[in-house]
């Protein structure tokens, strides 16, 4: 298969992959809904509900005006509008919405043109690097403190019913390995001679990664559900059996926009996300258990005027009312909330409101990511 039909069912691989994920979304997308809207511009409430079911048809409608024609137009409209969209919520900014939009594009610097291998070879390595720095910076953002002990012990409990709690202990013991394992992957990708090994243990992972998020595993987030089986499609186009284009100069990668697009927001805007400068969810920290965090705590003055739904997100005791904010995101917007500072205020403020408290009465605790490094 010649990359420019690569290309042609990279974009179709994507534009299937938002069309479901956003399906499986649509709270986060539009309607009637408790959880507040993170808008990027102070003051701006966009478009009320249920009016804003138009942002929902326009997106759609631009998914498949996208999916039926080569032309650029209606993916550059698509492109503009999320970003729009990601402006007036910024929850919208989740891994798998950015990282297929930047796949879009990249892909508008393909040309369509069979006979220019410069062009649409440059736009296809562009591409390699983006996917396998997805891995490499997933890897690396998992080398913290909590990754085991939290989430990994947390994942493969999801076979607690078939294996011994001897076997679990050992299973787990494996997670110390799995950062270096997936880094690992992300390099080996970028290595020709290798990917006939590499490809399949990458498919192998997203495998089991959606065993133990699936229905038979813990059912949980299903919006990643997708987003993992189009990895391993666009992994599969992307490395698979890739011959070597003719008539190619690879001093014209380095001339081409796409190719510092990628390392820009791939590469380096990431690093600074190991100090906590960047948000952790653009630099691929998928799962890794280092994120930030934040809690609520209501008094029971505030706690006793909150409306019944969101106080099924609290759990109370004698001494004090928490608020988990992560939770009631995902269950009321199938997706996790963008877990940045700015995020939690913003529900802060809007608890706050809602109570017609004040600070003292609905006190923010927020607790930072772990800084992977120093600089």
């Amino acid at each position: 298969m010649r990359l420019t039909q690569r290309l042609q069912l990279i974009k179709f691989t994507v534009l299937v992959g938002l069309f479901i994920s956003i399906l499986l979304s649509y709270h986060l997308w539009a309607g009637e809904r408790y959880f507040p809207k993170s808008s990027l511009f102070n003051g701006y409430t966009g478009v009320p509900a249920p009016y804003d079911y138009i942002h929902l048809v326009v997106l759609l409608g631009l998914l498949v005006a996208s999916f039926v024609t080569q032309k650029k137009f209606p993916t550059i409209v698509l492109i503009l509008f999320s970003v729009y969209l990601c402006c007036d919520d910024q929850n919208r900014l989740q891994p798998w919405f950015y990282n297929y939009i930047l796949i879009l594009f990249i892909l508008l610097f393909y040309k369509h043109r069979v006979d220019e291998p410069n062009n649409y070879t440059t736009v296809f390595i562009s591409l390699q690097i983006l996917v396998a720095l997805i891995y490499i910076f997933s890897g690396i953002q998992k080398l913290n403190s909590s990754f085991v002990p939290d989430t990994f012990q947390w994942m493969v409990s999801a076979f607690d019913t078939i294996l011994s709690k001897r076997q679990l202990n050992l299973v787990t013991k494996f997670g110390y390995i799995v950062p270096y394992f997936e880094l690992s992957l992300g390099v080996l990708l970028l290595v020709k001679p290798l990917r006939f090994i590499i490809v399949p243990l990458v498919v192998l992972m997203h495998l089991f990664i959606l065993i133990m998020l699936g229905p038979l595993g813990k059912d949980y987030n299903m919006v990643v559900w997708p987003w993992n089986l189009i990895m391993i499609v666009l992994v599969l186009l992307l490395f698979a059996d890739i011959k070597q284009e003719r008539f190619f100069d690879i001093s014209f990668l380095f001339k081409g926009i796409s190719f510092y697009i990628v390392i820009t927001l791939m590469l380096i805007f990431p690093v600074f996300s190991l100090k906590n400068q960047y948000d952790s969810y653009l630099s691929s920290s998928l799962y890794s258990s280092n994120l930030n965090d934040c809690q609520l705590i209501l008094s029971d003055k505030a706690y006793q005027k909150l409306p019944l739904y969101i106080r099924h997100f609290t759990n109370t005791s004698a001494d004090y009312n928490i608020l988990y904010i992560k939770r009631w995101a995902i269950t009321e917007l199938n997706v996790p909330c963008v877990p940045e500072y700015r995020i939690f205020k913003t529900v802060h403020h809007y608890i706050i409101d809602v109570t017609q408290t004040d600070s003292k009465e609905v006190k923010f605790n927020f607790t930072e990511r772990e800084k992977l490094i120093n600089f």
